[in-house]
């Protein structure tokens, strides 16, 4: 009897030792689960690893329509402007007053890209080989059809009113040296009564415009300035 009352008593020390250890009454400290280490820790968000840089917040682009789609243009091919004709001059010397009016009229008529000047030589600019005028048709028509037996084909009777109509002309040449030329083979074709004669000192029209457009006005009047000396000059 008396020894189980001693155990009875051991037993119940046992129980409030064990009681005053888990509650700490003896200064011993329990850890009874994870919220207590917790809240034992020290500062945990300023714990860092060392050589970690801190990285900046992540910065999400605003809610919003989506952009609009890319919309490719395409640039249409321009033609490219028509070439300009490179541009001409033609002087004609030797001319009458009619046949100034004349080439005056008919160029005006053919544009406004022409451009005319007036002028007058002192010096002689061709030598003509002709057959003085023989002062009628009839006889410069005679005349010329006997040249063309003698084998001269290059030839014409001048119509133009004044000192020179119903001649008949065998050449116009740039010195004087290359007329006489001709004058000497005309002679041994047998032709007679051909000689040259200076030109200069008479009416000149310089004629300034397109190449193309000169060209066919040129050809056009070729028939009706026959006998005209033409030179080309620099536009």
């Amino acid at each position: 009897m008396a020894s189980l009352r001693v155990f009875v008593i051991v037993l119940l020390f046992a129980n409030l030792l064990a009681l005053s250890l888990w509650k700490g009454w003896l200064g011993g400290e329990l850890h009874h689960g994870e919220p207590e280490r917790l809240s034992n820790q020290l500062n945990p968000d300023g714990i860092r690893l060392v050589g970690e840089e801190p990285r900046p917040p992540v910065r999400r682009a605003p809610a919003g329509p989506p952009p609009a789609p890319v919309v490719e243009s395409k640039v249409e091919d321009v033609p490219a402007p028509d070439a300009v004709a490179p541009q001409a001059c033609v002087i004609f010397s030797g001319l009458s007053a009619d046949q100034i009016r004349e080439l005056s009229a008919r160029i005006a008529k053919a544009g406004s890209g022409f451009k005319l000047s007036e002028g007058r030589s002192d010096v002689p600019s061709s030598w003509w080989v002709h057959v003085p005028s023989l002062g009628s048709k009839d006889a410069a028509e005679k005349k010329a059809a006997e040249l063309r037996k003698l084998g001269v084909a290059d030839l014409f009777i001048m119509q133009e009113a004044g000192p020179a109509q119903f001649a008949i002309s065998l050449g116009l040449y740039k010195s004087e040296v290359a007329a006489g030329r001709q004058l000497e083979a005309l002679k041994e074709k047998g032709v007679r009564g051909a000689q040259v004669l200076a030109r200069g000192g008479a009416s000149r029209l310089e004629v300034r415009g397109p190449s193309d457009s000169l060209a066919t006005v040129v050809s056009d009047l070729s028939e009706r300035l026959r006998g005209v000396n033409r030179l080309e000059c620099t536009p």
